[in-house]
């Protein structure tokens, strides 16, 4: 996932938090929740319900446009082009770094927080007398302290101020009885979670308000049972107010304190008026309450949704596929047939295994010519299995791209000629460049071999061609991790899991000139590279083969499949130009490819691309020849939307 995505689900979950918790904040005043223990819950719920939205809301998934332009021209010398780099911070970046900085910091805060709180204990000393309370928590007066602090988990203490001799007997065992419901309830362990949250999200007005409600609840429910227990309210009034007169400190400690300032009025108000709700209504208004914020969040997830990685998928020109709600882990491109000029749209059924695999297809309707390659590309597909159905439907649009045609004719002085010809109207006759021929070799890239790796040390794994939680996935379940010694049952092992995952995935291993190894996993339509080099094979017998410079090769693309953006590439915003040298046949097709410069994250997907590409035939005098040519593949970064 790119930081522009990753800015992009921030701001909308914080805009799904802050409109889940503004619509909340009205629910308990609706529907009279006066008793602060239905209260305290249902703030509980609203605060799981943010963290939880991530988890259960939908994510909305694209197919993103990859940058391509194509031009050709005439071969240069092979020469590495080193990616090109901005040297400007995006924004996006700066504002992520500002907001983890902060969370850092509040962090920190909060690890100080149980750094003093641990010196106050030890610098604390014993309750004397001892408290009948004592039995439950380590009662200790220290001289750190404004107001009574409660921390512990198994062995809680209980730090009071030092004016709490002063105090009437009355008024100690008020605040006492407090602070032990506190440890009966361990309301440390939830208060130092509410911590954690505060310091992720510092940033969030929305959240420390709803982090305020919650301690205020905590603090009234606690208030009701202490009276409650000690029928006392005249004298756990007084203590209240004993303590709000006391010197304020800097509040560090991640622990309940007895009083804050700002809960005083709202404390004393819930004690005096003593609003009483019986259990069922009080269930029966949680329950609605729950009604309405599940409503909120189904509101919001759709208001404000989330973006999944996007799927990166090249289609040919003319081809339009609409998956509907269906999740796809990876698929390959559909190609528009060649010498076909037929439209419409065909509707596939998909049948799947209870991996999602696509284990038979079959055309529901639609034109029969278009049918073999569509039914080719969705037998390769793999689509999510979070659903229970076992099949798909699929509408697949083609609509006719212009028909091109390019007519090249030598004139007697030994020039060229171009004529372009699209839906039978012929352009005027342009000279054309002349060129050397093609000779010599270049850097190709086939399908690599697995030669022993025992004893290597595995330097890199490459998963190529799946979103972002489709790579986490099949990575947890490799048997092998970067930096670990390889050996020939790991790799059989690492093979046996990728299949295991997906059938489809292809398995590729390289040796490293520094010794060590790679491991790249590719998905169907994410080319494996390796790193040996081929010459073009001469001209076919009887066929002869002239070279073109330009722009004039272009005009005869039939076919041209877009490269699919490398995702590790396009994590690491990498983007430049593949210079390829191909051998183009007399029917169109690709006869031969080389790699003449690029860079090695983009040099795969360009090439397994530019393999599929389709030209008309290329004539000389009215005969078909092989063409030699350059072309340019540029990676441009880009999320827009493909456009339609």
């Amino acid at each position: 996932m790119t930081l522009g995505l990753v800015w992009t689900n921030l701001t909308s979950y914080c805009l799904q938090i802050g409109l889940l918790i503004g619509v909340a904040a009205f629910i308990p005043r609706a529907l009279r929740m006066a008793e602060p223990r239905a209260r305290l819950a249902f703030w509980h719920i609203v605060l799981a319900a943010c963290l939880a939205l991530p988890l259960f809301a939908p994510w909305r998934q694209e197919s993103v446009t990859v940058g391509v332009t194509m031009h050709v021209a005439r071969p240069l010398p092979s020469r590495t082009v080193p990616p090109s780099r901005d040297r400007v911070i995006p924004w996006d970046r700066i504002v992520l770094g500002i907001l983890a900085t902060g969370a850092v910091v509040r962090f920190a805060w909060l690890a100080l927080g149980l750094a003093r709180l641990r010196q106050y204990r030890r610098r604390a000393i014993p309750l004397d007398p001892p408290a009948t309370w004592g039995v439950e928590a380590d009662l200790r007066i220290s001289e750190d302290v404004a107001s009574p602090v409660t921390f512990g988990a198994r062995r809680p203490v209980v730090l009071l101020p030092a004016h709490f001799r002063e105090l009437a007997p009355s008024t100690q065992e008020a605040i006492l009885c407090h602070e032990i419901l506190h440890v009966r309830r361990r309301d440390w362990l939830i208060t130092l979670t509410e911590e954690v949250v505060r310091s992720l999200f510092w940033f969030h007005p929305a959240i420390w308000w709803l982090l305020g409600e919650i301690g205020l609840s905590r603090e009234q429910a606690v208030d009701r049972e202490v009276i409650e227990m000690t029928r006392a309210r005249e004298e756990y009034v007084d203590a209240l107010l004993a303590i709000a007169g006391a010197t304020p400190r800097l509040d560090l400690a991640p622990a309940p304190l007895f009083l804050r300032k700002r809960h005083l009025k709202h404390r004393v108000v819930s004690i005096m008026k003593e609003v009483r709700m019986s259990k069922t209504r009080s269930l029966s208004s949680l329950a609605a309450s729950l009604g309405f914020l599940a409503a909120v969040c189904w509101l919001v997830t759709l208001t404000f949704p989330l973006s999944a990685a996007p799927q990166m998928v090249s289609d040919g020109p003319g081809v339009t596929v609409d998956l509907g709600n269906a999740g796809v882990m990876h698929r390959t491109g559909i190609m528009y047939p060649a010498n076909v000029r037929a439209e419409g749209t065909l509707l596939v059924e998909a049948t799947l295994d209870s991996a999602g695999n696509v284990v038979d297809a079959h055309v529901l309707s639609g034109p029969v010519e278009l049918r073999r390659n569509a039914l080719q590309s969705v037998l390769q597909w793999h689509f999510t299995n979070d659903s229970g159905a076992n099949t798909r439907q699929i509408k697949i649009t083609f609509t006719t791209p212009p028909a091109t045609e390019e007519k090249i004719t030598k004139l007697p002085n030994g020039e060229m000629t171009r004529t372009i010809i699209t839906n039978g109207t012929a352009s005027e006759p342009a000279a054309i460049a002349r060129g050397a021929m093609i000779s010599g070799s270049f850097g190709g890239m086939v399908p690599p071999t697995r030669p022993s790796l025992a004893g290597k040390t595995l330097k890199q794994i490459n998963i190529q061609g799946l979103t972002d939680d489709a790579r986490a996935k099949l990575g947890s379940r490799l048997p092998v991790r970067v930096g670990d010694i390889l050996s020939d049952d790991t790799v059989q092992r690492t093979i046996a899991a990728v299949r295991e995952y997906d059938e489809h995935m292809v398995v590729g291993t390289r040796l490293d000139p520094d010794g060590t190894a790679s491991l790249t996993i590719s998905a169907p339509g994410s080319f494996n590279g390796g790193g040996s080099t081929y010459a073009p094979p001469p001209p076919a017998p009887g066929m002869r083969r002239i070279t073109i410079g330009g722009n004039v090769q272009q005009a005869k693309l039939v076919s041209q499949p877009k490269p699919a953006y490398p995702p590790l590439a396009k994590q690491a915003r990498i983007s430049g130009t593949v210079k390829l040298g191909v051998v183009i046949a007399a029917d169109g097709t690709m006869r031969d490819i080389g790699v003449i410069s690029g860079h090695p994250l983009l040099i795969p997907a360009a090439l397994e691309a530019v393999r599929l590409w389709r030209y008309s035939p290329t004539l000389l005098n009215g005969e078909p020849v092989e063409v030699a040519t350059q072309i340019d593949v540029n990676f441009t970064l880009s999320d827009e939307p493909p456009q339609q």
